[in-house]
């Protein structure tokens, strides 16, 4: 099963390293028993690669991948973010890993004045196509899709969404 991860880059973020995908890649096939093909877009990237360039090279990632993890560290960059709805456009399943108590999953936010305790990222929560805690709940749903027991969103569910509020205002 070729795997895209989507996640910080820097060694400034709180992998310290910037080939941090190659272990994640390793402890989830370890768990999910699966033989995963890291699709890893800093294998392939030059020092002399411009955005455009960096931005194709992932956008081809994604489309050659199976799956798209995506780390939800609470120090993600946008492109994190893009690479979702770049997962989406090419109708491939996307899991979020967002630690419990991180600011996409489980925190307590001041929304409007009031307090809401266990937080969860509307655009995480309604992007993705499971969003887990853990490592290990990554790796079970990595194992249910590939069983086909897993449903994918697609990018219909912006209009959708959007068709839906529209109905509420009325």
């Amino acid at each position: 099963m070729k795997i895209y991860i989507a996640g910080k880059v820097s060694n400034n973020s709180v992998f310290s390293t910037h080939d941090w995908r190659d272990g994640f890649c390793a402890e989830l096939t370890k768990i999910a028993g699966l033989e995963l093909e890291n699709l890893d877009p800093l294998k392939i990237q030059e020092s002399t690669m411009q955005s455009k360039d960096i931005f194709a090279k992932d956008c081809y990632l994604i489309s050659q991948s199976d799956v798209v993890v995506v780390y939800l560290s609470d120090d993600i960059s946008v492109g994190g973010s893009q690479e979702i709805l770049i997962a989406k456009y090419f109708n491939k399943p996307v899991i979020g890993l967002a630690p419990r108590g991180g600011k996409f999953n489980g925190s307590s936010r001041k929304i409007a004045g009031r307090m809401v305790n266990d937080y969860r990222d509307p655009f995480v929560f309604s992007t993705c196509d499971a969003v887990c805690d853990d490592v290990a709940t990554v790796a079970e749903q990595l194992v249910l899709m590939s069983k086909g027991g897993f449903e994918i969103k697609t990018l219909d569910i912006i209009a959708r969404e959007a068709k839906r509020f529209q109905k509420e205002l009325k």
